[in-house]
C-alpha cells in the first residue's frame, strides 16, 4: 500500500480509512450463509446435477475478487477533501453527508448523481463518520 496521498498546501491527513480484514470476514460470512439456503433449495429440485454447487460456487468468485480488490478501498480524510486509492478525491465542501450503509460508510456528494461514493469495510464506521464530520465542520468553520 502507498504511504500516503499527494496532499496539498496547508492540507494534513486526520484519519486514514484502512479496510477492515474482520469486516470483511463479516461480509463474506454473510454472503456464504444466504448462499446455503439457495443450495440446499437446489439440492432437492435438482438431486443428481452439478447445479446445486453453481451459488455456491459464484459467491466465492465473487469472495475472491472482493478480496484482491480490498486494498484499493483505502481513503485519508484531510483537513480539505476525502482522497481515495486512486487519487480520485472529493472536497469537504461538496460533502452533504454520511451514513453507515451496510459493510461500509455511504458520502453524500452535492452535485453527484446516483448514491455518492461508498468507503468499504471500515474498522469502525462511526469513528469513519464522525471523523468526516468533523473534518467537514472545520473546514467550514476554517473558511473566511
Amino acid at each position: 500500500m502507498s504511504k500516503g496521498p499527494p496532499l496539498q498546501d496547508g492540507e494534513e491527513v486526520l484519519f486514514d480509512h484502512v479496510p477492515s480484514l474482520r469486516s470483511f470476514k463479516r461480509t463474506a460470512l454473510i454472503l456464504i450463509g444466504l448462499t446455503i439456503p439457495a443450495v440446499a433449495v437446489m439440492l432437492v429440485v435438482f438431486p443428481d446435477t452439478i447445479w446445486p454447487v453453481v451459488p455456491l460456487f459464484v459467491t466465492c468468485v465473487i469472495l475472491m475478487q472482493e478480496r484482491v480488490r480490498l486494498g484499493r478501498y483505502r481513503a485519508w480524510i484531510t483537513n480539505q477533501r476525502i482522497v481515495m486509492q486512486g487519487d480520485r478525491s472529493i472536497d469537504l465542501a461538496d460533502v452533504t453527508g454520511s451514513k453507515h450503509s451496510g459493510n461500509g460508510v455511504r458520502i453524500g456528494v452535492a452535485g453527484h448523481l446516483g448514491k455518492g461514493i461508498k468507503l468499504f469495510y471500515p474498522e469502525d464506521g462511526p469513528a469513519l463518520i464522525e471523523a468526516i464530520e468533523s473534518a467537514k465542520r472545520n473546514a467550514n468553520g476554517a473558511a473566511p
